[in-house]
């Protein structure tokens, strides 16, 4: 395991060190006498009894919500790193990733891409002299992760979002992106990954903007489900009221990839255009036709 990665650990319940053990080829908490495996590579710190919540519609519904065990059995079933086959959907998803390159400074040396999907921004960023944490609840996700960008400044761990097993003040800048809409409470989400944030470091959210969750009848419960397990929608004013709960440094928010622009298949000019020129051809259409599809909100601790 990378000597760079066993520094920042730590377990996930006490916050205690955890020491590396070549002989059983684990992490140990000596002070707690616990032990978390290393598969591949990967280390795997999850508590080993995941607590089950409740989102507002699973209140509603009087239901439990495992997202631990759902989200490791999703990432069996879909392949996160199978290419879309819809081209303009495809441009629509670079689009993002640029937005979100276009915030990561230059001084951000150790970055946290949390539920990294197929990791392209590991992909992005380890051309770039920094180290990157691919962070996964699925041991499916984080393994991939790494098999397939396979270099000294990327690892992979297999953990909870809301059981984070790193110290405070850990990261120069935290990525989120497509992560938080389908998770039971937001706003501790949010305050889980300040905490491992750096003074002056930056956590960069993205969700879908305003999207009218749909609901379709489940055939093994007969309950609602919501399309892509998404159970909330945010806008500005939600981002906003979130956000000034957390008394951040600074913060900014803001609506971008216009839905005409890409309705109308002008995703075509991105190829000839330079990000800055679509950028801002997206503000000005923005202006007369705000059906943004993306909403990112950038926090700096």
């Amino acid at each position: 395991m990378k000597k760079w990665l066993a520094d920042i650990l730590r377990n996930p319940q006490t916050g205690n060190n955890l020491e590396y053990d070549e002989d059983t080829n684990s992490l140990t908490d000596s002070l707690n006498n616990q032990k978390f495996s290393i598969i591949g590579n990967v280390p795997v710190v999850i508590p080993e009894n995941p607590q089950e919540v409740k989102s507002s519609l699973h209140n509603k519904l009087d239901t439990q919500f495992n997202y631990v065990e759902h989200y490791q059995k999703d990432a069996e079933i879909f392949d996160y790193f199978e290419e879309r086959l819809d081209k303009a959907s495809q441009v629509e998803e670079e689009l993002l990733r640029r937005q979100i390159l276009s915030e990561i400074t230059q001084n951000a040396k150790l970055v946290l891409d949390v539920g990294c999907g197929s990791a392209w921004l590991a992909r992005e960023l380890v051309k770039k002299d920094k180290n990157i944490v691919s962070l996964d609840v699925s041991f499916t996700n984080a393994s991939k992760a790494l098999e397939k960008i396979s270099a000294p400044n990327h690892a992979a761990v297999v953990a909870d979002v809301y059981n984070l097993p790193f110290a405070e003040n850990t990261f120069d800048c935290i990525v989120a992106s497509e992560i938080m809409e389908h998770l039971y409470d937001p706003l501790l989400f949010l305050q889980k990954l300040l905490y491992i944030l750096k003074p002056s470091g930056e956590l960069i959210v993205t969700t879908p903007y305003k999207e009218v969750l749909e609901y379709s009848l489940c055939v093994h419960c007969n309950r609602p489900t919501p399309r892509h397990a998404h159970i909330h929608s945010f806008d500005e004013q939600k981002m906003l009221e979130m956000v000034q709960r957390l008394n951040p440094k600074n913060y900014k928010i803001q609506i971008f990839n216009n839905k005409l622009l890409i309705k109308l298949r002008l995703h075509i000019l991105f190829s000839s255009l330079n990000f800055g020129l679509w950028n801002l051809m997206d503000k000005i259409v923005g202006k007369i036709f705000p059906r943004a599809l993306r909403i990112m909100t950038v926090i700096s601790k």
